[in-house]
């Protein structure tokens, strides 16, 4: 799909989160010098380490963030859907990028190179400032990814991090029907054993919450997520 035109639905998709905040000017720049980039699941725009470069909107499919630590090593923090924007990294500093994404399953991104971003900088009067609000947008979100992992009582804490797994847009209004991960991957997230996630997950299903498939879970009561969580 590298190239192709971006037609309206996949432009609407791009704007669900960050850049549906932005001016009409900004939004207008983007997406005349963004393209199209394709991914089969397992593909990666970018590890750990890589070079600064530009940035990525999800318009089909998910991504995977992962973290490093010297304790840990690499592991899964959060999953981006569409509407995300993501790989602002190192755009100030030029330093190295510090997140590794991964497609969780087949792809579509609307990509802003860093010729692009550095066009938008120079021409538009605020243009380093929107793209910079990418940063503080995306931390509000890592924000929710600590304060779910403080969550003390675990199906609590599951049924948090399922709810942001499935959020498309900051306030809940839209979330996706399904999600693209394994329970291992899970795991990860909540800081849980597989087995205490494969004991609660099936309760969920068992209360008509999700149901579980293959390296997929779908969402079906997303209030009764939520009371959970909050309980």
């Amino acid at each position: 799909m590298a190239g192709q035109t971006l037609d309206d639905k996949a432009w609407a998709n791009a704007r669900l989160g960050w850049l549906g905040e932005r001016s009409p000017d900004f939004a207008a720049a983007v997406r005349d010098l963004a393209r199209l980039r394709s991914y089969s699941a397992g593909e990666y725009p970018h590890h750990i380490g890589d070079a600064p470069g530009g940035i990525y909107g999800i318009v089909e499919g998910s991504f995977g963030t992962y973290t490093q630590s010297e304790q840990t090593g690499i592991v899964l923090g959060h999953i981006f859907q569409q509407g995300d924007w993501f790989g602002q990294g190192g755009l100030s500093s030029n330093k190295p990028r510090y997140l590794t994404f991964k497609a969780m399953e087949p792809s579509v991104v609307l990509y802003l190179s860093p010729d692009g971003v550095d066009h938008i900088a120079r021409t538009l009067a605020a243009g380093e400032r929107e793209l910079m609000s990418l940063s503080e947008y995306n931390q509000t979100l890592m924000a929710r990814v600590v304060s779910d992992l403080l969550i003390r009582k675990t199906e609590c804490r599951v049924a948090s991090v399922l709810l942001r797994l499935f959020e498309i847009t900051p306030d809940a209004r839209i979330l996706a029907r399904a999600c693209c991960f394994t329970q291992a991957e899970l795991s990860e997230m909540t800081n849980t054993s597989r087995h205490t996630i494969n004991t609660l997950l099936r309760s969920f299903e068992a209360r008509g919450w999700i149901a579980i498939s293959y390296k997929s879970i779908t969402l079906k009561n997303a209030d009764a997520l939520r009371s959970c969580a909050q309980s």
